[in-house]
């Protein structure tokens, strides 16, 4: 159970590892064409947001160091059962794309454009995955694209995805004329330093970067591996105290034995290894079944239509390197104390040990509080599987917790506009959503609806705050009115923004002094409050602006529909889903849950709870059984006492229930303590508020007491299945 524990533990820091690396992969691969310079929005948050105009490639290209320029677009779109799919829009004559291997069929060449639909080549893993062959179609949003190729390019992110051409990558993206970077050869890489200075006296509002230096200067890829330490942490926390509660218990069973030894002449250093080479033993074959189960978890997943493409892991011989390291610090931590207090026992009172035996007040003590007592024996390992236990529920609670803010702040931000429907692009992530303000127009004019207002939202990172969200408004629509204005006054001209208190704060800006968004000033005239860290940690300016900010013109994220009848809503939302098939549209509060988003990010978090609840139970069984054992001849004596067995079962049941509980407990408290802590951090309040409704609570609370009943069940049967005379003969 214990090797059990730490293979699901390892496994975990495993896969967690290699989807961030296949992560770092999806940065390199903007630079991994053989280009020397990768040329991004300054201030974008990420280079998927990163918007730069066609016009800015010609004039790079006119540079005198500058051997060839080519353009690229990263996107997602939905395919077949998966709700992210990478498609990568290249020029078919600019050398960007000769990174792509054709090994079946042919590329994205001139001859291809036009021909018996538009052209896809499609990667060799995606191939595979989707079951997709030369002359198949593929259906990216609402376009029906034909398969003219297969490529290869030793990296799954890349072949887990798709290309087409730069301009139908920059119609399903909503960017026309526009590229997320710029990859530039140069004729002497000599010149590197002079030609980055040249681009950035020249255009002040792009950044320049090494290729092979890009990755590393993402700051959301930063965030992603501060996430994956933190869950792998809880997995090495929860395998951690496995080990030591599994050894110290080992220690205490064999206390005579080691008294043997002792007397035989073993010196306490000898005793000392004797357990940790023990200890290592156990976790370095836990480990070495968890790199298998991660290494396998990730291929699989790999090659699930639902996921390809977004968690293509990448396994390298550092990441394998750091799990055995890991799989020795557990041995090693979690055998030293059990090591070390088995060196110390004296051979006299370990040869005299009897293990837990039975006193007389156990016997007279009353039922309700005998579970309170036996667990009270072995403090220390009750106490190390409350930890075990309690990290768990704690990791689960904090989770969920954040996982139900994200859909508080959703179903918030779409409530609040007060509108009876909400809508964005069908299949499409909320953060790459755009319809077209004509759609809007035609949505407005249909029978039923009284009005129909669209929002942009976009995402900046400033000098004081890494993520910073705006919001493009209509001045005079309706759905501003929620921006309650606390300072200052409203949006009244261009070039103006409002901002929310906690963007205020942690900007350090108030009404009158100016905030530049991508190199463009804006005015801050009015600070507001709403009650969703979302909106408040952001700001809002009229929505031509927004458009012209982020380069979205006559474009927007969402739109907010105000019915004329109540009592119509569902009839009016299915006409527009009928006459708009490119737009999803739900009622306003059940908008969050509807979304692709949400629906993925609960189905991580469930996958992350389902890791935790196994490693913990299987804590609870061993600590269980192991408790059985020990009190092996105590049982007996029960049951010649007269104790049926379904007196015994409930005996251990009781004890286990009693243990979940306490740790439950423990573990949610922790859990608000520590998301109360998160909850005042600037860049999650900016962002999220850790929402801990009753309903969590209630729910970790009995995942708790089922981890309690399910983990003792096992060893409760054993206990009731034992014979009085063979359990008192037990030694």
């Amino acid at each position: 159970m214990t090797v059990a524990g730490i293979a699901i533990g390892i496994a975990a820091i495993v896969a967690l590892r290699a989807t961030a690396d296949g992560l770092t992969n999806y940065y390199a691969l903007f630079g991994g064409s053989g280009a020397d310079l990768l040329i991004t929005q300054e201030e974008s948050v990420d280079a998927m947001f990163s918007a730069i105009k066609e016009e800015v490639g010609q004039q790079l290209a006119n540079l005198p160091e500058v051997q060839s320029v080519a353009g690229m677009l990263v996107t997602l779109a939905s395919v077949e059962g998966a709700p992210y799919f990478i498609v990568f829009g290249y020029d078919a004559q600019e050398f960007a794309i000769q990174h792509f291997k054709i090994v079946e069929g042919e590329g994205l060449s001139t001859r291809s454009v036009g021909r018996r639909g538009k052209p896809l080549i499609l990667g060799k893993m995606a191939a595979q995955n989707l079951g997709k062959g030369i002359g198949d179609t593929l259906k990216l949003l609402e376009g029906t694209y034909r398969i003219v190729g297969i490529y290869e390019t030793g990296k799954p992110i890349e072949e887990s995805g798709a290309v087409i051409s730069l301009e139908e990558a920059q119609a399903i993206a909503g960017k026309p004329r526009q590229v997320n970077a710029y990859q530039v050869q140069l004729r002497d890489l000599g010149q590197m330093q002079r030609v980055r200075q040249r681009i950035d006296r020249r255009f002040p509002d792009l950044t320049i970067s090494a290729s092979a230096d890009f990755a590393d200067e993402q700051e959301m890829l930063a965030y992603m591996r501060g996430f994956t330490w933190a869950v792998s942490l809880l997995a090495v926390l929860i395998g951690g105290v496995g080990v030591m509660n599994t050894m110290l218990m080992s220690v205490f069973e064999r206390t005579r034995e080691i008294g043997v030894l002792r007397a035989l002449g073993w010196r306490k250093g000898r005793i000392l290894l004797m357990i940790l080479r023990e200890s290592l033993l156990l976790s370095s074959l836990g480990g070495v079944a968890g790199i298998g189960l991660g290494a396998g978890a990730v291929r699989a997943l790999a090659h699930m239509p639902a996921t390809v493409g977004v968690l293509s892991g990448t396994f390298s011989g550092d990441l394998f390197l750091q799990a055995l390291a890991v799989t020795f610090a557990l041995g090693i931590v979690g055998g030293l104390y059990p090591a070390w207090r088995a060196s110390r026992l004296l051979p006299l009172q370990a040869l005299r040990y009897e293990g837990g035996g039975l006193s007389a007040s156990t016997l007279h003590v009353r039922i309700g509080g005998m579970a309170v007592r036996n667990l009270s024996r072995q403090r220390t390992r009750t106490l190390l599987t409350m930890v075990g236990l309690g990290v768990a529920i704690m990791g689960i609670v904090l989770l969920e917790a954040l996982t139900d803010g994200l859909v508080d702040m959703v179903a918030a931000f779409a409530f609040k506009n007060e509108v009876d429907l909400a809508a964005m692009e069908a299949d499409a992530s909320m953060d790459l959503s755009t319809i077209d303000e004509r759609v809007v127009k035609r949505i407005a004019a249909l029978p039923g609806v009284k009005s129909a207002g669209g929002i942009l939202t976009g995402y900046a990172s400033t000098r004081d705050l890494a993520f910073f969200v705006v919001f493009g408004y209509h001045p005079a629509g309706q759905g501003i009115r929620h921006f309650q204005i606390v300072e200052g006054e409203g949006l009244s001209a261009n070039r103006q923004i409002i901002i929310g208190r906690v963007a205020a704060e942690n900007l350090k800006k108030e009404v009158g002094e100016t905030i530049r968004i991508f190199n463009t000033p804006f005015r801050v005239v009015g600070i507001y409050e709403t009650g969703v860290p979302f909106e408040d940690g952001g700001g809002v300016m009229r929505l031509h602006d927004a458009q012209m900010l982020f380069k979205q013109p006559r474009k927007v994220s969402f739109v907010g529909i105000k019915v004329e009848d109540p009592d119509r809503v569902e009839d009016v939302r299915r006409r527009i889903e009928e006459g708009f098939p490119e737009v999803f549209v739900s009622v306003a509060a059940d908008f969050a849950e509807g979304a692709v988003d949400i629906k993925v990010t609960r189905s991580m978090t469930w996958a992350i709870t389902v890791l935790a609840i196994i490693v913990s139970g299987v804590g609870m069984t061993n600590t269980m059984v192991m408790s059985v054992f020990e009190r092996t001849r105590e049982i007996g004596v029960l049951r010649a006492l007269g104790w049926r067995r379904a007196r015994v079962l409930g005996m251990i049941l009781r004890e286990s229930v009693a243990l979940s509980l306490a740790s439950g407990l423990a573990g949610i408290v922790g859990g608000m303590v520590v998301g109360r802590a998160l909850n005042t951090m600037p860049l999650v309040a900016s962002f999220i508020r850790l929402s801990f409704s009753p309903t969590l609570l209630a729910r970790a609370l009995l995942t708790a007491l089922l981890l309690g009943a399910v983990g003792g069940l096992y060893p409760a049967w054993h206990a009731s299945r034992l014979q009085p005379l063979e359990a008192l003969r037990y030694e």
